[in-house]
């Protein structure tokens, strides 16, 4: 009977457990409808990026914060810790990844560039196009993700010519 009672009582907290996670999951479906309504908006421009919805252009006008914030597409590419740093040993010129500059954006950056590498066939020729002139994988996704940065910054750029500062709530 000891046993039953306490199947019984695991049973019971795992149904428990079972109905929080539908309401949380609902919940959280629910704000993506918001966030990404939202998102198409305000900032249509940025949703053109392949690999880009509602979510993940949320995750970058946070992160990008006013549209005046970066005036050139280096400065974008040298805080998001992708632009390239000069690697070079004897007669080999190379570039490598930076690890410095905020790490949330590049990783946001790098998961865009693994959704394009798998879903865009330019992205996947331009990759393994850099990977045949010599270069290798890695250094070819830093190349995709200088290329993605670049887009970012003129949608990015778009967006705020596009009137989404009017729209943005003014101090009184």
């Amino acid at each position: 009977m000891g046993g039953s009672a306490a199947q019984q009582a695991r049973a019971a907290s795992i149904c428990r457990l079972g109905e929080r996670l539908a309401l949380v999951t609902a919940q959280a479906v629910e704000l993506e409808k918001e966030i990404s309504v939202l998102g198409k908006a305000r900032f249509c421009p940025l949703m053109e990026v392949k690999g880009v919805k509602g979510l993940t252009a949320g995750t970058l006008a946070g992160l990008l914060g006013c549209g005046q914030r970066f005036a050139r597409e280096d400065r974008l590419a040298a805080y998001a810790g992708i632009a390239p740093l000069e690697a070079s040993s004897g007669g080999v010129v190379r570039h490598r990844l930076n690890r410095t500059g905020n790490r949330q954006l590049n990783a946001l950056v790098h998961r865009i560039a693994l959704t394009q590498v798998r879903s865009l066939p330019a992205a996947k020729a331009y990759v393994e196009r850099r990977q045949r002139e010599g270069k290798s994988k890695r250094e070819a996704l830093r190349a995709l993700k200088r290329y993605i940065i670049r887009a970012i910054w003129h949608s990015w750029q778009a967006c705020w010519s596009a009137g989404v500062a009017q729209s943005a709530p003014k101090a009184a």
